[in-house]
């Protein structure tokens, strides 16, 4: 029997218009893989008991569920990650290796005028010989509207999956973004369970330490989606930091592949600002939790 707390993300800044805080039905995501590694089959109501805030909730129903992933990538091919440009290409063609067969992926680039390379697309290959196509672009990459524009073909696609993008960004050039826009972003984000990592390249503006509004914007995206945040200078750090990013990808991909939808009655008064939910689970092995089933 295993018992495993997650520190619900409702607790953010966003928290004050998510829908959920006012639901009386309560759902979270469980995968359960057993000691050798293999997916547990069979996992019913009787097996799961929920808490929020310290408080047992009623399960309701325990559904199996074997959504896809779907990813985007936004490559920022301005000066600063393709000068040289050979680290930033060996670096994709190894992420996109990292991946597994069969998960539909995309790929965009945002420098100057933004635009598909690759659209949504299940073939490997095809992204693989799309990356000679992103050529280098004098323009500054659209680091906030890249991401926001992401966040939005996630929220029109109306199909059941689990959702990612990767960022490959930069600090050169000045990020402006409404609060009404930046707002939507982190709704988008939390409400989708977007898992977002970003990496910036800090050496645009002359190799500062802080990388600007990009990095605040990356280290707040990526703790809203439970995802990885990298800062870097120079572009040499790509061949190596990209295939980490694609290992973490391909291994939340496995997690995600085989889960649990879990529903429960919540507390008759529950925390509005949001609190911790916990999972007791009475099969052995690795158990995982999630709000959105994204890992």
């Amino acid at each position: 029997m295993r018992r495993v707390c997650l520190t619900a993300i409702i607790a953010a800044g966003v928290a004050a218009s998510i829908p959920v805080l006012a639901q009386k039905q309560g759902q979270l995501f469980i995968s359960l893989m057993s000691p050798d590694g293999k997916p547990v089959e069979g996992l019913t109501a009787a097996d799961v008991t929920i808490s929020e805030d310290g408080m047992e909730c009623k399960t309701t129903k325990v559904e199996a569920v074997a959504w896809p992933t779907k990813l985007q990538v936004l490559v920022d091919n301005g000066r600063s990650n393709t000068n040289p440009i050979n680290p930033l290409q060996s670096g994709l063609k190894e992420f996109f290796a990292q991946i597994p067969d069969g998960v539909e992926m995309s790929m965009y680039a945002i420098a100057g005028t933004p635009r598909p390379i690759v659209k949504p697309t299940t073939d490997k290959q095809k992204l693989i010989d799309g990356i000679p196509l992103i050529a280098p672009d004098s323009g500054a990459g659209q680091f906030f509207d890249a991401l926001l524009e992401a966040s939005e073909r996630v929220d029109k696609d109306k199909t059941p999956g689990y959702h990612t993008i990767v960022m490959i960004g930069s600090d050169f050039g000045a990020m402006r973004a409404l609060d009404r826009d930046f707002q939507k972003l982190q709704l988008n984000v939390f409400n989708h369970g977007i898992t977002t990592h970003v990496m910036i390249n800090i050496g645009g503006q002359g190799g500062t330490q802080s990388g600007g509004a990009q990095v605040d914007l990356g280290l707040n995206i990526t703790k809203v989606s439970g995802g990885r945040f990298e800062n870097f200078n120079g572009t040499n750090r790509l061949a190596t930091l990209l295939p980490e990013i694609g290992k973490q990808v391909a291994q939340s991909i496995a997690l995600q592949s085989h889960q649990y939808r879990v529903s429960y009655d919540r507390p008759a008064k529950p925390n509005e600002k949001g609190g911790s939910v916990s999972a007791t689970v009475k099969r052995e092995g690795v158990v995982h939790i999630s709000l959105h089933g994204n890992h």
